[in-house]
């Protein structure tokens, strides 16, 4: 009968040239040509790369392999280099002065008006929304008018604030319609220029849509010589994606003030964040995803002084 060493060593070879594989994944990503939008998703998931290194730290286990432990290890390593930093909680210094909400409020959201008022009952001084029908806008309206009498509304995209707003100014990112906004926001401190967009969805044979949008904004961003500036809503991006990085020349994604990653979607168990709050100086106090509200998405909460 065949010794069965052979088949062990082969299989073992390749498991270990598999976990080797996940960690040159997760350091050389963005030499991978994005064909078809493929890398765009496999990146927005790269976090969850940890699961498949876990599972192979216990075959190597299990099999007492040294190929597929050493593997493995070198995986383990980069994936902690890589994310640790940004799962330790940054606790934040001093009070805010200017807190700011974003949220995509779910265009088939059945009680639009919860969510809404669940995100006033915060008292931020600027509420985001995004992914607006008319039924949403309404109920922002009613929710909302009495106490930030402030707003500008472009498209599905509109912002709300207690604060005085100026200059404000519709933007289609490169696109045929328009899906973004710039407004300035008058602070104690002076004014604070607030970019707000709902990007296009990260689908294939659509991702090239969104990815414009963002290479545009990021072309705005960087043309744009505001000393404060924010830049806020869903970008359908996750931090790890290309397309949403090149936007981080510019402007700072602040680390988060709890553990994490801060996923956002969808709402029940998510597993990427791709609603963010940018900012450019502007010190941070706080980064928070808030609990389900009613939207597929969970709001972040930035705290700004």
């Amino acid at each position: 009968m065949p010794s069965p060493r052979p088949a062990r060593l082969i299989v073992n070879a390749f498991l270990g040239v598999l976990a080797l594989a996940v960690g040159a994944l997760l350091l050389w990503h963005r030499a991978i040509p994005d064909v078809g939008g493929v890398m765009g998703l496999i990146e927005s998931v790269l976090p969850w790369f940890g699961v498949p290194v876990l599972v192979l730290a216990v075959v190597a286990a299990v099999r007492r392999s040294a190929f597929i432990g050493v593997g493995t290890l070198a995986a383990v390593i980069v994936w902690l280099a890589v994310f640790v930093p940004h799962i330790v909680p940054d606790g934040g210094h001093g009070t805010a002065k200017v807190t700011v909400i974003s949220q995509n409020v779910d265009a088939g959201n059945r009680d639009p008006e919860r969510t809404i008022a669940s995100l006033a009952a915060r008292k931020p001084q600027v509420i985001a929304l995004q992914e607006l029908t008319s039924a949403s806008t309404a109920a922002a309206e009613r929710s909302l008018d009495a106490r930030y009498p402030h707003h500008f509304i472009v498209g599905t995209v509109g912002v709300w604030s207690e604060l005085p707003l100026y200059h404000e100014q519709s933007l289609t990112l490169g696109l045929g319609w328009k899906r973004a906004l710039r407004v300035d926001v008058a602070t104690d401190d002076g004014l604070v220029r607030l970019y707000a967009l709902h990007a296009a969805s990260l689908r294939p044979g659509e991702f090239s849509v969104r990815n414009r949008m963002l290479h545009t904004l990021a072309t705005t961003l960087r043309a744009d010589h505001s000393t404060k500036l924010i830049a806020l809503g869903d970008f359908n991006a996750a931090s790890t994606d290309r397309a949403f990085t090149q936007l981080l020349g510019t402007v700072n994604e602040p680390d988060l003030t709890g553990w994490g990653f801060g996923f956002t979607w969808p709402s029940v168990l998510p597993f990427v964040r791709v609603d963010h709050v940018l900012e450019r100086g502007l010190p941070v106090v706080s980064n928070t995803v808030l609990p389900g509200n009613g939207s597929d998405h969970r709001p972040v909460e930035v705290g700004l002084r």
